[in-house]
């Protein structure tokens, strides 16, 4: 308990105006994935949307009225590679300010100019993806950064390990967190439990939604959703199955746990 209270201390950073206060009591949706597209500049192994590749992607408009229909308290602005879009700016200026923004990015595209524009157009928080597969742009966050939350995406695979304790002592040093991924699809096998729990009550680790840092259960399906491309419903990046409605997703999901998983995960 008195981890998860430090945890959910610690995400006070993420609010920087009174309607984002306002609106974690009075939204729908405490935090939705919003994918604006699945093009990608990477081939990852483990991709949570791997099966997903398709050329739809969603336009501004179609982001407005989303965000209308869910109201949601966080987005996770996601995909395939969100800055493939020329218009990734526009796209979170269309976002209400009382919503909580981030940002996933496999960092090949970061520049600081862009870094700049994103933290402009109302960007809140960059979860920067770092490991084995990815490009360092270190320099250019801690550069550019200033007034946005970092948060670095790990994967918790055996090959990864040296990156997730390097990810650690960058997030010591920069006041940032770290957000734990656990392995899906061919990774799952390399699943490295040693690291997982060595390090997964530490005060700067969120888990798999950094709305959800101390929790033991996992929120898919009720608080956490996962808006496609396409502008589909469902429960999880990781759990691709499509609902019609909010209602009907939180019934079926209102006694059902998906993949937290903590106790499995120990064995």
């Amino acid at each position: 308990m008195l981890v998860r209270l430090r945890k959910m201390f610690g995400q006070r950073r993420y609010l920087k105006r009174p309607s984002q206060i306002i609106n974690y009591f009075t939204c729908k949706v405490k935090s939705m994935e919003l994918a604006v597209t699945y093009a990608c500049n990477q081939n990852c192994p483990g991709c949570y949307a791997g099966d997903l590749k398709d050329p739809a992607f969603l336009t501004q408009e179609q982001v407005k009225d989303i965000v209308k229909k869910y109201k949601p308290f966080h987005i996770n602005i996601t995909g395939g590679e969100p800055l493939l879009r020329k218009d990734i700016c526009e796209i979170i200026e269309a976002i209400p300010k009382g919503v909580v923004v981030s940002m996933v990015t496999n960092g090949v595209l970061l520049t600081e100019e862009k870094l700049r524009n994103l933290k402009k157009a109302g960007l809140n928080t960059l979860q920067l993806s770092y490991g084995k597969n990815y490009i360092n742009k270190l320099d250019i966050v801690r550069s550019a950064a200033k007034g946005i939350n970092v948060c670095l995406s790990v994967t918790n695979t055996k090959p990864n390990r040296e990156y997730i304790e390097q990810a650690m002592i960058e997030a010591r040093k920069s006041n940032w967190h770290v957000l734990w991924n656990v392995p899906s699809g061919s990774l799952v096998k390399l699943f490295d439990r040693e690291t997982y729990f060595k390090y997964r009550n530490d005060p700067i680790v969120r888990e798999d939604n950094m709305f959800w840092a101390g929790w033991n259960t996992c929120p898919a399906g009720k608080h956490k959703i996962y808006v496609t491309a396409k502008g589909e419903l469902m429960p999880c990046d990781r759990l691709h199955k499509v609902y019609p409605d909010l209602k009907t997703m939180r019934k079926d999901f209102k006694n059902k746990v998906y993949c937290n998983r903590i106790e499995d995960l120990k064995a």
